[in-house]
């Protein structure tokens, strides 16, 4: 039981247009993805304010929780994909990506696991975010191999650090996920079955919700900055600090970690956007 001795408030509904609220700001939805390592960076070295631009991160650990900022009005920029982008539209929440990132997910097996590929897995357990890309490519491996849908168990976890704890702790058969956590569950010696670098579509983009034009170029002028300067030896000591702090990776294992530069934001491709919405409408008409 829980008690207060407190006047009770009622919870007011957080309003994006409030007095209260400094519109002149740029809210950044971030989740730990490599494609948001240079936005972490770039709040660190405070390149945003060299570049006229003022920001704040919103930090997250789903994208999910993304969503809920983004339909409340709390961002005007988020990371997300484009299936997320497009179930929102559809509930007539205005998204537009402007902003392409290859950003891998891989499918992590248990050590333990006698599974060498993706068709030995019938009848365990593979945790995703449900209508999402981690959704998208297990459905993908799925077709790929000839699994039926519903021989594999698909547990819906969002939170993307807690997916590669299950997996460390031998709590979940397998999992889609992104980096670092991938690599770091293959130093711990699970097996990586699939990895989508470099396959079409690339699903993962910024969007923009309520920046202005001039907002959503600064950022990507930041992005771009930031990701060049991260490619730097000097940099390395900071964005190992970095991985520490805001993806919670061991010290060990960041100390020990082979770093991959993250690859520049490209144009959105229209066939990428239209694959993510035929897939949503294909899904959505299924039966739970």
């Amino acid at each position: 039981m829980l008690a207060s001795c407190s006047h009770r408030q009622e919870a007011t509904q957080f309003d994006a247009d409030s007095t209260d609220i400094d519109t002149t700001v740029l809210r950044v939805a971030v989740m730990p993805a490599i494609n948001c390592l240079p936005v972490y960076y770039a709040e660190r070295i405070g390149l945003a304010d060299s570049l006229g631009l003022e920001m704040e991160l919103l930090r997250y650990q789903a994208q999910m929780d993304i969503d809920t900022s983004i339909i409340y009005g709390h961002a005007n920029i988020a990371f997300t994909d484009l299936i997320r982008i497009a179930k929102l539209n559809k509930a007539k929440v205005t998204l537009t990506a402007f902003a392409s990132c290859d950003e891998a997910l891989s499918l992590i097996s248990l050590k333990t696991k006698r599974v060498k590929q993706v068709n030995q897995m019938k009848e365990q357990m593979i945790a995703i975010s449900r209508l999402s890309a981690t959704d998208y490519w297990c459905d993908r491996l799925l077709d790929s191999t000839r699994t039926n849908y519903d021989d594999i168990y698909r547990p819906q976890v969002n939170d993307v650090r807690l997916r590669a704890e299950m997996v460390r702790q031998g709590l979940i058969d397998a999992a889609m996920m992104g980096e670092p956590y991938a690599t770091w569950m293959t130093m711990l010696g699970h097996k990586r079955l699939f990895l989508s670098k470099g396959k079409q579509p690339q699903l993962y983009a910024w969007a923009a919700t309520s920046a202005t034009e001039r907002q959503q170029k600064a950022f990507l002028d930041l992005l771009r900055e930031a990701t060049e300067r991260l490619g730097k030896a000097s940099e390395a000591a900071l964005l190992r600090d970095i991985l520490k702090q805001e993806y919670q990776l061991p010290p060990a294992l960041v100390d020990s970690i082979e770093l991959q530069p993250v690859k520049q934001v490209s144009a959105v491709r229209p066939t990428d956007a239209e694959e993510a919405e035929k897939w949503l409408n294909k899904r959505t008409k299924k039966k739970p």
